[in-house]
């Protein structure tokens, strides 16, 4: 009941050799999966149920002082809070094949800021002015046909820029409509899976009361036969006291007499062994 989700329920687990996925969806091949409290090596010996186990008011502020003083034990253990072992460090990171991938567009933007390198600035003075060829130039040709052809560029960016108002002018508006539609869809989506992962959580918790309480049902009925079991016992001890005692006063008459059969000589009953054994069980 401590070492995992329980059954029916959804369940998350951590492929070695990949992200974090939901237990139960399509794989390639079987993967070696393992719980987080798989790493716990004594996660199955805590036999608490904290649905159903009482904890006394008097109680929660010893519990508050145990945790604090667990927490500090860790941190000076550690050298400090600062550091705290990164129990996460040996667990996979997720798969991002499109990030990891430095062909694309995105994973050269993320190698280049992981280098530090500084995003080169656009050249944008061949699209705003030229200049007419002056002095030793004026007579140059070339110098004339480069201005000629930077004179055409600007006139062809003017004439793309005017098409690209209008366009903007009669399209703009059911552009961003669209594109805030996208988002209110994007954001329903993240909500929706939100929600869904929330009564995922949900389910298991009360999966797991339900399973509690049915067990503290069982172990109060439990507790109730053995504490009927000790007090049953308590009573035949008490009760073979006297018997006894008068078995032995009969049993001593018989020697006297020479007429204690052989048999009784070997049936002695151990009172004190019982009182141990009824006192141990219970």
């Amino acid at each position: 009941m401590n070492g995992g989700p329980p059954s029916g329920a959804p369940q998350d687990v951590v492929p070695v050799n990949g992200a974090l996925q939901e237990g139960g969806g399509p794989t390639s091949g079987p993967p070696e999966e393992f719980y987080l409290t798989d790493r716990l090596p004594h996660a199955m010996v805590l036999d608490a149920l904290p649905y159903v186990d009482p904890l006394p008011a008097e109680q929660q502020q010893q519990v508050q002082q145990l945790l604090q003083q667990e927490m500090a034990a860790i941190a000076r253990e550690a050298g400090g809070p600062d550091s705290l072992p990164d129990y996460l460090s040996d667990l996979p990171l997720p798969m991002t094949p499109i990030l990891d991938d430095a062909e694309t567009m995105l994973g050269k933007e993320i190698a280049r800021k992981a280098k530090g390198d500084r995003i080169p600035e656009l050249d944008l003075s061949k699209y705003t002015s030229f200049s007419v060829p002056s002095g030793s130039k004026a007579s140059d040709l070339k110098a004339w046909e480069k201005t000629v052809t930077n004179c055409q560029q600007l006139l062809q960016h003017a004439a793309t820029a005017h098409v690209n108002l209008e366009l903007m002018n009669a399209h703009a508006a059911a552009s961003w409509q669209r594109h805030l539609t996208n988002l209110s869809q994007t954001k329903e989506r993240l909500v929706a899976a939100t929600k869904r992962r929330t009564e995922e959580e949900n389910s298991i918790c009360k999966t797991r009361k339900v399973q509690q309480v049915e067990a503290s049902g069982t172990l109060k009925q439990l507790e109730q036969t053995a504490q009927q079991y000790k007090n049953n016992n308590a009573s035949i001890i008490e009760a073979l006291g006297p018997l006894t005692a008068e078995v032995m006063d009969l049993k001593a008459k018989c020697r006297i007499r020479g007429i204690l059969p052989e048999y009784a000589e070997e049936d002695e009953f151990d009172l004190e062994a019982w009182q141990e054994a009824c006192n141990t069980t219970g």
